[in-house]
């Protein structure tokens, strides 16, 4: 157990009402210490994605570790940060026309991610001051350029080769300058994915600069990593030797949600009933699939439950840790909603009692934003900052 779950595990212990569940717990140092970690071990400026956790009152609390900029996701993540003076970055394959004209007018950097997308800025050209661009390609691009990089499921982000050259075409004819390109290989891709990126990368620079006849000046490589990123089998080091081979006048970026956030946040939910069904165990919980969608498993194609931390009614911690004693059989925790997959957490060796608390841990990424909250009109769960 990490030191800050430790300090949350004794908090609730001491006051279980401290806060109202469901809710997420959003830890502050954790949060800034991920930051300057993943930034120190990169060796690059850092943008931090707003996606993956969006809670205003965090970014706000941590927005002066975000010196490199925040990438955004929608008009309404734009609309939350209007005042912000720190660089940010608009990244949105569904971007209309007012969401890139309020980008342009709050100077912001509008990452491409298709030709009518460009149309749309050409359009402000000589009306509004209009920052350089970035081109989002495509991840098969990589494979062009680098026959060896590894290849992953297709997906729809970006543009391939040919509309990147059309792209810039379109951006020489209209007076639009270029910074650069963003390439991604997708989430948690990085350990396996980073060495080959980089390789195509260099080539590609060289492709974008002979065909815009100026330098390009910002590449952004993307991220791609997990919670656990502190213990990949990945050199950082030599990662970071083999940045310095790209152009000196390039600025090489990294951005991240997960890796950042992810361990920062944990979720907390009550235990409101206990019951059997044919002898399978059931703890009934204030808060389910409706305020976490992302613990129902429901996307992966077999279910490993997270097991969280029991804090009893009792109001002292139980351990729950898989072993075998009087209650042998997994008790499943439950939420609100009418929906039999509204299964969150698993619990064996233990059966829950009313009033009991579930912390689950790495919750801090997606796992509020990720969620269908209307159903049912349910409540969404409330969101409280820790040192």
């Amino acid at each position: 157990m990490s030191e800050t779950t430790e300090k949350l595990v004794a908090c609730l212990t001491q006051d279980r009402k401290k806060y109202t569940t469901p809710c997420f717990v959003y830890s502050v140092s954790q949060f800034e210490r991920n930051y300057r970690d993943l930034k120190k071990a990169l060796g690059t400026p850092l943008i931090y994605s707003m996606k993956s956790n969006s809670c205003l009152d965090l970014i706000v609390r941590c927005g002066h570790v975000f010196e490199d900029g925040i990438e955004i996701a929608s008009i309404g993540e734009l609309n939350s940060l209007a005042s912000g003076d720190g660089p940010r970055f608009i990244n949105n394959p569904s971007a209309d026309k007012n969401f890139i004209r309020a980008a342009i007018a709050s100077k912001c950097t509008v990452v491409i991610d298709n030709l009518a997308q460009l149309d749309l800025v050409a359009e402000f050209v000589g009306k509004r001051p209009i920052r350089p661009i970035m081109l989002r390609l495509n991840h098969d691009v990589l494979s062009e350029f680098s026959p060896q990089s590894a290849r992953i499921k297709a997906n729809h982000f970006g543009m391939d080769w040919q509309d990147a050259k059309k792209a810039l075409e379109v951006c020489q004819a209209s007076d639009i300058q270029v910074a650069g390109f963003h390439v991604f290989k997708g989430s948690q891709s990085f350990p396996t994915c980073a060495m080959d990126t980089l390789a195509a990368s260099k080539q590609i620079i060289a492709a974008f600069e002979q065909l815009l006849a100026y330098p390009i000046s910002k590449v952004n490589l993307g991220g791609g990593f997990d919670s656990s990123w502190r213990e990949y089998d990945f050199d950082f080091e030599q990662y970071r030797s083999a940045l310095n081979e790209l152009p000196e006048h390039i600025q090489v970026m990294h951005e991240s949600g997960r890796g950042i956030a992810a361990s920062a946040g944990y979720y907390l939910t009550q235990v409101r009933y206990v019951k059997s069904v044919n002898e399978q165990h059931y703890a009934i919980c204030d808060g389910g699939m409706a305020q976490n969608f992302l613990l129902a498993k429901t996307e992966t194609p077999f279910r490993r439950y997270e097991i969280p931390t029991l804090i009893s009614a009792l109001g002292e911690e139980s351990k729950s840790d898989g072993s075998e004693n009087a209650q042998d059989t997994p008790c499943l925790l439950v939420g609100t909603s009418c929906n039999k997959d509204d299964v969150f957490g698993s619990v064996k060796g233990q059966l829950p009692q009313p009033g009991d608390l579930a912390l689950f841990k790495n919750c801090g990424a997606y796992h509020a934003s990720y969620t269908v909250s209307p159903f049912l009109t349910l409540p969404p769960a409330q969101a409280y900052l820790m040192e």
